[in-house]
């Protein structure tokens, strides 16, 4: 009987301590005011964090509306002196994937901005009907930083707040306009599948790499070359734009020859549009169980020809600025997926290098 008073005594105190906790804490949203921006990684105003403007819905596919939901690419930036930040927040799909963890799906990252250096945060979290995340800063000295929290790849954010103790500075950050983005358009694994964590996509590898803003369009089985993305990719100011989507052009539902056409339609859509913006033709990176499975490697490497002769093509027209990155660049070696497709976060690290050289060059 004793034993059981003092264990509902011990748990009600630490229930009292942890609404302590929370009442010393002052917890922000950074959608609360409509009228300022504060998020990060999109081509468009007022998305809330989804990746399409609502005027999409009735544009595009309704896969590709659906997957548009998710925050793939899109993050806060903050500056705070805060010991811990905290975060909690709703996601409104499953949480995790067969083949790619809660941390990737539905999960966080925080990074520490300086001039020259990213440094990761490792945060401790509990997964439930509500998310949440902490990240302790326990350094010698604590001053003022700017962070990159990046959302979800796999799931729609509903709701989301950001915690720290009512005595420290924080201030959310606003998207430049002076830094044109590059823009991405691809498919699940543009997307990120499948990191461990948001900030192990490539495409967030890269944007570390080369210090610029990148919108991610991947979708997940539907980066098509579809005529609405590609119109909505050219209404982006950008700096650059990829057209990564061979992988999910392999499927038999689409001959060689309306492959070509929509590679070939891409290019001069985007062109037509913003005749002095670079274009990056992707190849497929191909299936690391090739040498195991003869038709999914006749498959991309009958994709892979029809993309060169396509940007064989286009030079011949003579199209400027359109550069091409090969298979081999993008240097997928075998322990590179989890599944022969999709990229672990080695795999991830191989696309963000493979990428990297010749980003560097069209932007610099």
């Amino acid at each position: 009987m004793k034993l059981k008073m003092y264990l509902a005594l011990a748990l009600l105190f630490c229930h009292f301590s942890m609404l302590q906790a929370q009442d010393d804490l002052r917890w922000l949203n950074p959608l609360q005011n409509p009228d300022e921006n504060f998020v990060h990684g999109q081509g468009w105003p007022g998305l809330d964090y989804h990746r399409l403007p609502d005027e999409a819905e009735t544009k595009v596919r309704k896969a590709v509306w659906n997957l548009s939901r998710h925050a793939a690419g899109v993050k806060l930036k903050f500056n705070s002196d805060a010991e811990e930040i905290k975060v909690r927040y709703v996601v409104s799909s499953r949480q995790s994937m067969p083949h790619m963890p809660a941390t990737g799906v539905s999960g966080l990252d925080l990074y520490i901005h300086d001039q020259y250096d990213w440094i990761w945060v490792r945060g401790s979290y509990s997964f439930g009907d509500t998310i949440q995340y902490t990240f302790p800063l326990k350094a010698d000295k604590i001053t003022a930083k700017d962070f990159d929290l990046y959302l979800p790849l796999y799931n729609e954010v509903t709701f989301l707040e950001i915690g720290v103790d009512k005595n420290a500075s924080f201030n959310f950050i606003s998207p430049s306009n002076e830094e044109l983005p590059v823009v991405v358009y691809g498919t699940s694994i543009a997307q990120g599948a499948c990191a461990s964590r948001p900030g192990m996509a490539w495409t967030a590898i890269l944007e570390r790499m080369i210090n610029k803003p990148m919108i991610n369009l991947g979708f997940s089985g539907n980066g098509l070359l579809e005529t609405p993305l590609i119109e909505y990719m050219a209404s982006v100011n950008s700096s650059l734009y990829v057209l990564d989507c061979l992988p999910n052009l392999v499927r038999n539902t689409f001959t060689e020859e309306e492959v070509t056409k929509r590679i070939i339609a891409a290019v001069h859509a985007l062109k037509a549009k913003k005749p002095e913006t670079p274009i990056l033709m992707v190849e497929h990176a191909g299936y690391t169980d090739e040498w195991v499975n003869d038709e999914r490697k006749t498959a991309y490497q009958s994709r892979n020809n029809l993309s060169k002769n396509a940007y064989r093509l286009l030079i011949a027209e003579g199209i400027e600025e359109l550069y091409y990155l090969e298979k081999d660049e993008l240097g997928l070696t075998m322990d590179g997926t989890v599944d022969g497709t999709h990229p672990s976060d080695l795999g991830m690290d191989q696309h963000a290098k493979g990428y990297y050289s010749i980003v560097k060059e069209i932007l610099d």
